[in-house]
């Protein structure tokens, strides 16, 4: 039994692993991109936040190309599962990018260098939400009190709206990059529900805690509907149309989900999940775009 158990777990991975990663040498270049930017010098800098609930204390941690305490217009990036704020370790390379923007990327809790307080690894948006809120205020607090923009990535783009509603003094607008936000099309796939039948000590905790956010992804989001409905911030979608592990179908109910908020869909055609390696010019670009309209809807004084 234990045989065939550990059998399954190793074809359930498998399966994950190829679907997750159906373009490996982006993958692959990815991790030189986070050792090059890890070995240049001054590049980027790193930090924690130390924070606490009724559990007991924990820390979070991000990585930015600016640590000085001023006003700057800042971007937040918010991977997915599994992952660690390295799944955007290439837009600090992009020296136009980096020179515009102070960048940010985090770790969510329970990933990369940031934990969490309590037993119960965080599988819920809702107590990812609540957990990071401290690292949002202290950004925010780094930003001279003024607001920065949120980019999520699958997962990540399915909480950076809940981030954007739960706390919108601190988020002035959103990206989802191929993230899911409707209950029914974020339903987990026959391998998630496999995987969650193998015994923990068969499967690696990345894995486990990855698929965990997974299979509690839908009724994370039915909890979050009520939320996503008070969102006023602008929101720009970005999906590609050969997305395998994010359902297309998900972007065009954008505009309804987020009923208060001004939505832009746009599609990268023939783009498979992993947007944030493969298409970071048009993230660039999004990222300018929602900054240079903030710009155009000042008033003048």
């Amino acid at each position: 039994m234990k045989a065939f158990a550990q059998r399954v777990s190793l074809m359930a991975l498998c399966t994950i692993a190829v679907t997750a990663c159906s373009v490996p040498e982006d993958i692959r270049q990815n991790q030189e991109k986070t050792d090059q930017v890890l070995e240049t010098p001054d590049l980027v800098k790193t930090a924690y936040v130390d924070a606490q609930n009724s559990f007991g204390p924990y820390r979070l941690h991000y990585m930015s190309n600016d640590l000085r305490k001023k006003f700057r217009n800042t971007v937040v990036f918010v991977h997915g599962t599994p992952g660690s704020w390295s799944s955007f370790s290439k837009y600090y390379l992009e020296k136009d990018l980096e020179h515009e923007f102070r960048l940010i990327s985090v770790d969510r809790p329970g990933w990369g260098a940031s934990g969490y307080a309590g037993d119960s690894f965080p599988i819920s948006l809702q107590s990812q939400a609540t957990l990071i809120k401290p690292m949002l205020k202290a950004i925010w607090s780094l930003n001279d009190e003024q607001k920065f923009t949120l980019v999520g990535h699958s997962l990540g783009g399915s909480l950076v709206p809940l981030l954007a509603a739960e706390y919108p003094e601190y988020v002035k607008n959103v990206i989802i990059l191929a993230g899911d936000i409707d209950p029914e099309l974020a339903a987990a796939r026959w391998y998630n529900h496999v995987l969650d039948w193998v015994p923990s000590a068969l499967i690696p905790d990345m894995w486990k805690h990855s698929n965990d956010e997974v299979l509690a992804l839908s009724d994370s989001l039915e909890n979050s509907q009520s939320k996503f409905k008070t969102l006023t911030q602008p929101v720009l979608v970005l999906q590609g149309t050969d997305d395998e592990l994010v359902r297309p179908g998900n972007a065009p109910l954008a505009p309804k989900l987020f009923e208060n908020a001004p939505v832009e869909v746009k599609w990268l055609k023939g783009a498979s999940h992993i947007i944030n390696l493969t298409h970071v010019d048009d993230v660039k670009n999004a990222i300018r775009e929602l900054a240079q309209k903030e710009t155009d809807t000042q008033p003048n004084i």
